[in-house]
């Protein structure tokens, strides 16, 4: 994969950071802000940032769930 291509997708992947976090909040009835400063911090994203995973992949949904069951988890 050439730099352009690797770019485009890290830019694909940020934008959805926004959709991600919104879902969060409505989920755990918090602001988007904090369920983004959480989601960030989490496993999940840092899974969502791995391309080895292929977390990246799934639907933003997919990806809000798993972070919730990563939450739920740690309590």
């Amino acid at each position: 994969m050439d730099n352009y291509s690797k770019e485009i997708l890290d830019i694909l992947r940020w934008s959805r950071m926004g959709v991600i976090a919104c879902l969060i909040a409505e989920k755990v009835g918090s602001t988007p802000l904090q369920a983004l400063k959480n989601f960030y911090k989490s496993a999940t994203c840092r899974r969502f940032h791995d391309r080895s995973t292929g977390l990246y992949i799934q639907s933003d949904n997919y990806i809000v769930d798993d972070y919730i069951i990563e939450m739920e988890n740690k309590k």
